[in-house]
């Protein structure tokens, strides 16, 4: 858990450092958004449907003009849903999310104060905080997800974005007394639409 908190600030201090020869940008802002997410198991006896949560939190913005190329990170308050097909409630999770990206943000010279388009990847790492999950059903106190994604500055302050998350570790665990304590894996996969201001 530790070291999932320390990398993502270990690549946020380097990138910043490195940059300062450069006269890099520093913003910082707020951002809000919904997520939609799916846990996806590694077998076919267990599945879920797709339920709205919610995210929110502050960001760090790095930007290096010249190069159209930048960082941002993010600390996320992040509350996921889903609905279980062998349960009649939702399972609910909430996470402290810190997604690290790379980004490249297109400058077009006329219009760039206005709009300009953006595109990112990066890790996003979650710790969790509190579920409700079922006796069987077991999450993980840590895991990690690729994201993807893109969207567009507006005005030099208001960020859309929409993002897709790819489960790259276990989100949790079922323990099935049926198949003799047999384990079933799940990973969760997400997209999120938010908006950020940035200051």
């Amino acid at each position: 858990m530790k070291r999932l908190v320390i990398y993502p600030l270990l690549v946020i201090v380097m990138v910043m450092i490195a940059a300062q020869p450069t006269t890099a940008q520093v913003r910082f802002g707020v951002r809000g958004g919904l997520t939609l997410g799916k846990l996806k198991f590694d077998r076919d006896m267990i599945s879920s449907d797709n339920r709205v949560g919610w995210s929110g939190g502050v960001l760090l913005d790095l930007n290096i003009p010249v190069l159209g190329l930048g960082i941002e990170a993010s600390a996320l308050y992040t509350h996921r849903n889903n609905r279980l097909a062998d349960h009649d409630r939702v399972y609910k999770r909430d996470y402290l999310d810190i997604p690290v990206y790379a980004r490249y943000r297109l400058s077009l010279p006329a219009v760039q104060q206005i709009v300009a388009p953006l595109v990112f990847t990066g890790p996003d790492f979650s710790i969790l905080f509190s579920d409700n999950g079922p006796v069987s059903y077991k999450s993980k106190k840590t895991y990690m997800s690729w994201d993807v994604g893109g969207g567009v500055d507006l005005f030099q302050r208001l960020r859309i974005t929409l993002t897709y998350g790819l489960g790259m570790s276990r989100a949790m665990e079922y323990v099935d007394s049926e198949y003799h304590g047999d384990q079933v894996h799940g990973k969760d996969n997400h997209w999120t639409l938010s908006a950020a201001v940035l200051f």
